[in-house]
C-alpha cells in the first residue's frame, strides 16, 4: 500500500494523461465491442467457441468446445485462452472478454510509454498516442474476441524487457506469448536472433532462438496433428488451408521452398498486399526504419501473412495485423529517441499528423470513413431476444443460429445450426429468421427452418417476431383437439391458436385483441392417404357475426410441404399467421378452416361432407 500511495505522489502530468488515454481507449472499445455483442453482430466462429472454451475451462473442463472440434485448441495452439477462466469466478459474463481484450490491447501500447516515462516520458506519451490511432488496432479490437489478445500484451512485455536485458522477465512474456498460437514461435525468433546479434549475449540468445526453432517445428507438425479428433489433412492442417502450394507436412515445405523459393513471390508479390503494408506503415511516418534492427522483428510476421492464399491474411485484414502492430510501434519509438531533440520534436509531431490522419481516411472507429453505427445500435427486438434468451436453463443442450451462439456458449452443450453432433438430442433451437444464416445459404436455411416448424417434435416456446424458441416435446400436442378428415387423406388432429401485438411476444392468454393483432395458428395434420392434386388450407378469422377480419390461404407450412408429396403416415405443423383487421374479445373469435384444390379452387370436404369447419379460436376453459 505504502508503495502504491508513493507511487501515486509521484506521479508527473505525462503519467496522468498516459493513463487518461488508456483509461479513455479501454472505456471505448469495451462499449463499443459490447455493444456490438448486444446487437447481435458477434459470431458462433470463433467467439463463441472461445468463450464456451473459457467457461468450461473454468468449470474444470479444460478447453472443450462443442462447435466444430472437441477442444479448442485443436484448430491452433492457444492454452493460454485458459488463463481466462479465473476472470469467470469472478464474473461469468462474456463481456467480460471484450473488456479484457481493450484492456492487453491498450495495456501493450501503454508499456511503451512506460518504458520511455524516466528519460523521455513525452516521446513514450506521442508514440502511445499514436498506437491507440492506428486503423489497424481499431480493426484488430473491433473483430470480436481473439486468441491473440494475451499474445499482444504479452509480445510487448517481452520487448519491454528484452531493451532492459532482464531475460528472465522477458522469457515469462515470451511464454505467454507462444502459449496463444504456434505462429507466435516467429516472435521467439527474431527475438533470439536480435540478442545474439545485437546484445551479444551468447548463451541467452542461442536459448531463445532455440526454443522459438523447436516450437516452429514440433508445434504444427507434432503436437497438433496429435491431438486432433477430427478429420483433417495429414501435417499442418492450416498449411492445407492457407499454404497449400507449399505442402502440408515439414517435408514438403521445405522441398518446395527450397526449390522454388521464388514461388513465395506468387502471393507476397501481389499489388494488393503490397498496398496493404504501406498502409499498415505509413501512419507510423516510416520512423521505424531509424532502429532497422527492431524493425526487423516485423519480417518473419509479414512473410508468414503475406505468402498465405488468404487474402484476408495477405492483405492484413481481420485480427492478422495485431502483432505487427505492438512490433511496428516499439520500433518506432526507438528509432524515435535516436534522434536530436530537435529533430525528435519535428519527428513526433510528423507522427502524430499521420496518425491522425490514418484515423481519419481509414479507420472503422468514429470519424474513420469505415465507422459503421449500424453495428453498435441495438434495437427493441434485440433487447426482446436478449431478456427471451435467459429463459434457457444453463445446462440445457442447445443448437442456435450463429449471431445467437455466443450469446448462449456458457454451456456444455451449444451447438451451431444446423451442426449437431448426432448422439445428442437439442433441448431448444433458436433462430431467428431476419439474422446472419452462417453457414447456410438462404434457401438451405429456409429447409432447414421449416424441418424444425413443420414437424412435431418440438413445441414453439417462445416467438417474437423473428425469432423462434423450440422446445423438444418428442411429439407436439395441440391445445384444443378434433378428429376432423378432409376426402379421406388427411386428417386435422387440432390446433392451437397464440396472439402478438406488433413488437411483442406471441403469448394464448390474451382477454382482448385489438386491430393489428397477429395471430399465430398452429394446425395438425396426419395425412392418412397419398394425395395427387396440391390443396390450399385456409384459417380465417371470424368476429361474433362470421365476418372474416384476418385470413391466411396456403400450402401447408407456408408453401413447404405441398400435399401432393406428403407421405402416409408423415405428421405436419401447419403454421398460418393472420393480421386482424377490427378489434375483438378472445371468447368471441371463432377459425374458419377448410382446403380447396389449387388450381380449380373446387372444395375438399369432411367427413360430413362439410366444405369448411367453424372452431372456436381460443380454449373457452
Amino acid at each position: 500500500m505504502n508503495r502504491l500511495g508513493a507511487l501515486i505522489k509521484n506521479m508527473q502530468l505525462s503519467d496522468w494523461l498516459a493513463l487518461s488515454l488508456l483509461l479513455l481507449y479501454v472505456v471505448l472499445f469495451s462499449t463499443l465491442t459490447i455493444r456490438q455483442h448486444l446487437s447481435f453482430n458477434t459470431n458462433a466462429l470463433d467467439l463463441g467457441k472461445f468463450d464456451q472454451s473459457i467457461w468450461n475451462t473454468a468449470h474444470g473442463r479444460p478447453y472443450q468446445i462443442t462447435i466444430s472440434e472437441n477442444l479448442v485448441i485443436e484448430s491452433h495452439f492457444s492454452p493460454s485462452l485458459g488463463f481466462f477462466a479465473p476472470l469467470f469466478w469472478i464474473w461469468s459474463d462474456i463481456r467480460l472478454l471484450f473488456i479484457m481484450q481493450s484492456l492487453l490491447l491498450g495495456g501493450a501500447g501503454f508499456l511503451i510509454y512506460w518504458h520511455f516515462r524516466r528519460q523521455n516520458p513525452w516521446l513514450g506519451l506521442v508514440v502511445f498516442a499514436a498506437y491507440l490511432m492506428h486503423p489497424a488496432l481499431h480493426q484488430v479490437n473491433l473483430i470480436e474476441f481473439r486468441r491473440l489478445t494475451l499474445a499482444v500484451f504479452a509480445t510487448s512485455y517481452a520487448l519491454y524487457h528484452l531493451l532492459r536485458r532482464q531475460y528472465g522477465w522477458m522469457a515469462l512474456g515470451l511464454a505467454l506469448a507462444l502459449l496463444s498460437k504456434e505462429d507466435m514461435s516467429l516472435t521467439v525468433i527474431a527475438f533470439g536472433l536480435y540478442i545474439l546479434l545485437v546484445q551479444r549475449n551468447k548463451r541467452v540468445g542461442a536459448v531463445t532462438l532455440v526454443v522459438g526453432l523447436v516450437w516452429f517445428v514440433l508445434v504444427p507438425f507434432v503436437i497438433l496433428p496429435s491431438i486432433m479428433t477430427t478429420d483433417q489433412t495429414e501435417g499442418y492442417q492450416h498449411a492445407n488451408s492457407s499454404y497449400s502450394y507449399l505442402g502440408t507436412t515439414l517435408p514438403e515445405i521445405v522441398k518446395t521452398v527450397s526449390s522454388q523459393p521464388g514461388l513465395l513471390l506468387q502471393y507476397a508479390g501481389q499489388t494488393e498486399r503490397l498496398l496493404a503494408v504501406f498502409n499498415f506503415l505509413w501512419p507510423a511516418a516510416f520512423l521505424f526504419l531509424l532502429a532497422p534492427e527492431l524493425a526487423l522483428f516485423l519480417l518473419p510476421h509479414f512473410g508468414f501473412l503475406l505468402t498465405s492464399t488468404a487474402d484476408s491474411m495477405g492483405q492484413l485484414e481481420d485480427w492478422y495485423p495485431s502483432v505487427l502492430l505492438i512490433l511496428l510501434y516499439w520500433a518506432v519509438a526507438v528509432g524515435a529517441s535516436r534522434l536530436s531533440q530537435r529533430w525528435q520534436r519535428i519527428a513526433l509531431a510528423i507522427l502524430l499528423l499521420t496518425s491522425f490522419a490514418a484515423w481519419i481516411t481509414r479507420s472503422e472507429l468514429w470519424p474513420g470513413p469505415r465507422f459503421d453505427a449500424t453495428l453498435y445500435q441495438i434495437s427493441e427486438h434485440e433487447r426482446q431476444v436478449e431478456a427471451l434468451l435467459t429463459q434457457i436453463p444453463e445446462d440445457a443442450i442447445v443448437m442456435a443460429q450463429d449471431p445467437l451462439v455466443p450469446h448462449l456458449s456458457h454451456r456444455q452443450d451449444i451447438y451451431l445450426f444446423p451442426w449437431v453432433r448426432h448422439d445428442n438430442q437439442p433441448d431448444f433451437i433458436i433462430l431467428d429468421r431476419e439474422m446472419r444464416r452462417y453457414p447456410l445459404g438462404s434457401d438451405e436455411y429456409r429447409t432447414f427452418f421449416y424441418n424444425v416448424q413443420a414437424g412435431t417434435e418440438y413445441e414453439i416456446m417462445e416467438q417474437a417476431d423473428s425469432l423462434y424458441m423450440f422446445k423438444y416435446a418428442g411429439q407436439v400436442e395441440p391445445e384444443i383437439s378434433l378428429e376432423e378428415i378432409w376426402g379421406d387423406a388427411i386428417r386435422l388432429n387440432g390446433y392451437s391458436v397464440s396472439a402478438a401485438q406488433p413488437g411483442e411476444v406471441f403469448r394464448d392468454d390474451q382477454q382482448d385483441l385489438p386491430s393489428g393483432t397477429t395471430l399465430r395458428v398452429e394446425l395438425y395434420w396426419d395425412v392418412l392417404e397419398e394425395m395427387e392434386a396440391n390443396y390450399t388450407v385456409f384459417v380465417h378469422a371470424l368476429s361474433t357475426d362470421e365476418k372474416s377480419i384476418g385470413q391466411h390461404d396456403s400450402w401447408p407450412a407456408d408453401t413447404h410441404r405441398p400435399t401432393s408429396v406428403l407421405a402416409v403416415g408423415e405428421k405436419v405443423r401447419d403454421v398460418h399467421y393472420l393480421t386482424l383487421s377490427e378489434a375483438v374479445a378472445t371468447q368471441d373469435m371463432m377459425l374458419r378452416i377448410g382446403l380447396y384444390e389449387s388450381i380449380s379452387g373446387e372444395s375438399l370436404l369432411d367427413s360430413k361432407e362439410r366444405p369448411f369447419i367453424i372452431v372456436p379460436a381460443f380454449n373457452e376453459s
